[in-house]
């Protein structure tokens, strides 16, 4: 009977801990994510409650190869970094990459709008813009969706639309081509301000780079909960049959 009570038990704080951690942001120090901006990044992916899980805190002294290391491979991830502009003024900008990050890849071309699904974003100034879809048949415009080299950090887009240099710190830079809100190419303006680019004069400070997982629905964990509570009353049965 102790074990039958135990077992029950567990059975009830495993899936507790399913609830707490699905819905959890794990990783070191303080996310640059408050409940706010995460659900900012869930209405514009559009897929629901998500789970992120920060795979990538930069750190003092880290370059390109620290990021590549902890996020390469490891699926679609939000990249989310505070980045100052040459006036002082900072904002916390990133993208949506919706395939694995790499260090020898080159350019992730993108020659289908199914595939253009990548985006970039403006938390402080709440808005997002969406890779560009073709005008005609093979138009390459929108197509190049993110840069994978060794001595860089998360960088998005042709231009770069949004460049981390190799120290993840400075002479960063923002040059709006393959993303735009309006529907078409742009003239070449910054992610953080809208300002005409004058340079790479961008510093990021903090860099986070997350994860993305769906988060089941509550009756998911209905189902899990009574699939266990089943195989609980089977063992017991079993146990009872053998005392007769």
């Amino acid at each position: 009977m102790l074990n039958n009570f135990r077992t029950a038990r567990g059975v009830v704080v495993a899936v507790a801990g399913m609830v707490f951690c699905l819905g959890a942001q794990a990783g070191p120090g303080k996310s640059l994510l408050s409940p706010g901006y995460q659900a900012r990044l869930e209405t514009w992916l559009g897929e629901g409650h998500l789970a992120l899980t920060n795979i990538y805190s930069k750190a003092t002294g880290d370059t390109s190869l620290d990021f590549h290391k902890a996020s390469d491979g490891k699926g679609r991830t939000f990249s989310v970094m505070e980045a100052t502009n040459s006036s002082g003024k900072t904002w916390l900008v990133g993208g949506y990459n919706p395939q694995s990050w790499s260090s020898t890849d080159g350019t992730h071309v993108t020659m289908d709008d199914s595939q253009r699904t990548a985006f970039l974003f403006n938390l402080t100034s709440d808005f997002m813009l969406p890779q560009l879809k073709q005008y005609f048949n093979g138009d390459g415009i929108g197509k190049d969706q993110t840069y994978n080299q060794a001595n860089y950090g998360p960088t998005f887009g042709y231009g770069h639309d949004l460049y981390v240099p190799q120290d993840l710190t400075h002479g960063g830079s923002s040059f709006l081509y393959t993303y735009n809100y309006l529907g078409q190419p742009s003239t070449g303006v910054s992610l953080l301000d809208g300002s005409v680019w004058h340079g790479n004069d961008v510093v990021f400070g903090a860099i986070q780079v997350f994860s993305i997982s769906a988060v089941p629905e509550p009756a998911t964990y209905g189902l899990v909960l009574a699939g266990l509570l089943v195989l609980l009353v089977r063992q017991r049965g079993r146990v009872a049959a053998r005392v007769v």
